[in-house]
């Protein structure tokens, strides 16, 4: 039984950009922090906390926008899963229909 001939150049080249992009970014966001090291507080409904850097609220925000994106995301994704499962049996029953009017004799009325 012969192998399947699997490049894995291709394979490890998309590795390389990825740990490439999560070394740009975390040397960005690496600057960022020590670029705005300034305490701040914040006041919100009431609450009002003790003085921090900028960045932590900052990457806060980020974190929990990035979180959201993902949780819905996943949402979607099951969705989009369930509907290719639902076509994929649909195609199956339409497939069969049409193989059963193939061996259907035709009738001449002639």
């Amino acid at each position: 039984m012969p192998r399947p001939n699997i490049q894995l150049s291709s394979l490890y080249s998309v590795n390389w950009i990825n740990v490439l992009v999560v070394l740009v970014l975390t040397s960005f966001a690496t600057m960022f922090a020590l670029a705005n090291l300034s305490e701040v507080q914040l006041h919100f409904l009431g609450v009002i906390s003790r003085p921090v850097p900028v960045y932590i609220p900052i990457f806060i925000a980020f974190l929990l926008g990035f979180s959201g994106g993902i949780l819905a995301m996943a949402f979607s994704r099951r969705k989009h899963k369930q509907e290719i499962v639902w076509l994929r049996a649909e195609h199956e029953r339409l497939q069969r229909e049409v193989d059963n009017l193939r061996n259907i004799p035709l009738q001449d009325d002639v």
